[in-house]
């Protein structure tokens, strides 16, 4: 029993928290450009520089991302966990990205210091995007909120620029901010989110998740709750969360991978 309780722990420690998936996923669209089809975007999230992941991991996952060649990357914050010097980690390796970048903002990096992050995302290609967006490529708009827990998240203001008739992707850091996205009907086809790292610790379930998953998180943060992990509809909206790659506030992960998340934008059938 004892041998069996240090190998899961080493799992959980050593193994789980560094053997990043590449996860695929396709987004069915409604309207979607011709044009757009098969465009390809990346997702980076809760890199949390600092006592468990170091500037090598995230360089590794850059690296991937590049080789995957996706037309965009987003990056949906929580760079750093609670040091300001971590920040300047971001740089080198963000400076790799071959794909137009766009970030936001999450928690931590608010808490840990807004401007140090912002000044290390300044010396790298990533655009960020603070209740603002901008047409990535014709006819697709990508807006970003600040941080809802710590900021002052404005959508009307994100999507204020977006041509008519564009279709709208949106970056906020915790995804719960997608029911005010639905419950304020902003013209957004998909939300990009992070910050609840999956649960980190998944058990099994008796029955699926909202994401049809068989298990479940016994500890989510504050509004990572409703939609915690993989893909969700409402309506014709969609969020997605991302599991991260780094963790916090326990260096330990189980039945909950880190991930770069590649979507495919397609055409939804009427």
């Amino acid at each position: 029993m004892a041998l069996s309780a240090a190998a899961a722990l080493g799992y959980a420690r050593l193994l789980e928290p560094n053997w990043v998936e590449v996860v695929e996923q396709n987004l069915a669209i409604p309207h979607l450009p011709e044009h757009l089809v098969g465009t390809r975007i990346a997702q980076l999230s809760d890199i949390h520089l600092g006592e468990y992941t170091g500037p090598e991991k995230l360089l590794d996952a850059v690296e991937r991302v590049n080789r995957l060649a996706p037309d965009l990357v987003f990056l949906t914050g929580d760079y750093v966990t609670r040091t300001e010097r971590d920040a300047s980690g971001l740089v080198e390796p963000l400076r790799r990205l071959a794909a137009p970048t766009y970030a936001i903002l999450g928690n931590h990096d608010l808490w840990t210091d807004r401007t140090t992050v912002t000044q290390a995302l300044a010396e790298t290609p990533a655009q960020l995007l603070v209740n603002r967006g901008e047409e990535a490529l014709p006819g697709l708009f990508v807006a970003g909120v600040d941080d809802i827990w710590s900021g002052r998240p404005d959508v009307r203001a994100a999507l204020a620029d977006s041509p008519a008739g564009a279709v709208s992707l949106l970056l906020a850091h915790e995804p719960d901010y997608f029911d005010r996205v639905v419950g304020a009907d902003a013209p957004v086809a998909v939300q990009f989110s992070g910050h609840s790292h999956g649960g980190q610790v998944r058990i099994p379930s008796t029955t699926p998740d909202g994401a049809g998953l068989w298990t479940r998180a016994p500890v989510l943060p504050r509004y990572g709750e409703r939609y915690p992990i993989g893909l969700y509809r409402v309506g014709q909206r969609q969020v997605y969360t991302n599991r991260g790659l780094g963790v916090w506030p326990l260096p330990y992960r189980v039945n909950c991978r880190p991930e770069i998340t590649i979507f495919r934008l397609a055409m939804k059938e009427q």
